[in-house]
């Protein structure tokens, strides 16, 4: 068996086009869990309970406030906060510096709805509110999958803030896993 890693489902496409030839499995954690800790800490200690002594690498530094108590000694943690830092790299400081900006990925356009209504239990009036505080909502479109128009529509109307679409592609996050996996 090779490398094991745990990460969200958010990244699902991505990790699967990058790790296809490699010698990894992949552990999917819910991306709704993210808004609630108790609950994303429970999943990521039972993942890694089940990893039969396989290495473990948990992609996301900041996705839980005590991710590093929860890997210790069990793993390691990918060089990045976030699925959009792993992405973006440092351009994410170009662009914070443009703008006060909200990321998404496709992935996240695609859970938006169980993240925010269904996890949060935003209504409308609290998305405003939360992402009023934003210039602007950045896709970024890594081209592995077609963005669904009528989703991003969708989530405009929900929050209430321009969604701009932004190209990226995979080397950032392919170098961090490379670090991991090697």
């Amino acid at each position: 068996m090779g490398k094991r890693l745990i990460c969200c489902s958010i990244m699902q496409n991505e990790l699967e086009r990058l790790c296809k030839d490699k010698n990894v499995e992949i552990n999917y954690i819910d991306a709704a869990l993210h808004v609630n800790p108790d609950k994303l800490a429970a999943a990521l200690e039972t993942a890694m309970a089940e990893s039969d002594g396989n290495d473990v690498l948990v992609i996301g530094n900041k996705c839980h406030p005590d991710m590093e108590k929860i890997v210790a000694g069990r793993g390691r943690v990918i060089a990045a906060d976030n699925c959009i830092e792993m992405i973006l790299g440092e351009e994410m400081v170009r662009l914070n510096n443009e703008a006060r900006t909200f990321y998404m990925t496709v992935g996240w356009l695609e859970n938006w709805q169980s993240i925010f209504i269904e996890g949060l239990k935003w209504d409308i009036v609290d998305a405003r509110q939360n992402f009023g505080y934003y210039d602007r909502i950045l896709l970024i479109d890594t081209g592995l999958f077609p963005i669904d128009e009528e989703k991003v529509l969708q989530f405009f109307d929900y929050a209430g803030v321009p969604v701009e679409i932004m190209t990226a592609d995979l080397s950032n996050i392919q170098l961090l896993l490379e670090k991991l996996v090697s």
